[in-house]
């Protein structure tokens, strides 16, 4: 299963842009929607890769990161996704569109969290 490996972002500000690119080379391009430093970065995808697997199936429109000061010297981030499924049933393959999202934004946190650890 293809995972992200970099994002890039042309600045932060509402509607800079941004990629997310993963480790088969798949490009989602992406636009800062809501940024607020050390708080809210949520993004709408504006273009995803055209993979057979995918297209038609789902639709990836939007990733949210939410941070959270516990007040005790730790932080809680939070990863959120938006998409629309078009294969049927939907509760049975919501299942699997969940599971690959959550293990997407886990991949991410796992780094988020490696670079905050290391300052």
């Amino acid at each position: 299963m293809p995972s992200p490996v970099q994002s890039t972002a042309e600045g932060y500000y509402l509607g800079a842009k941004r990629k997310c690119i993963f480790s088969n080379g798949y490009v989602f391009d992406e636009k800062i929607v809501t940024y607020n430093e050390n708080k809210n970065l949520t993004f709408d995808i504006t273009n995803q890769p055209r993979d057979p697997e995918i297209m038609g199936h789902i639709d990836i429109l939007r990733g949210q990161f939410l941070l959270k000061d516990n007040g005790d010297g730790t932080t809680t981030l939070t990863g959120n996704s938006w998409y629309r499924l078009y294969v049927f049933p939907v509760w049975y393959y919501d299942i699997w569109a969940e599971s690959i999202t959550r293990n997407v934004h886990l991949r991410v946190m796992e780094h988020i969290k490696h670079l905050a650890e290391e300052n």
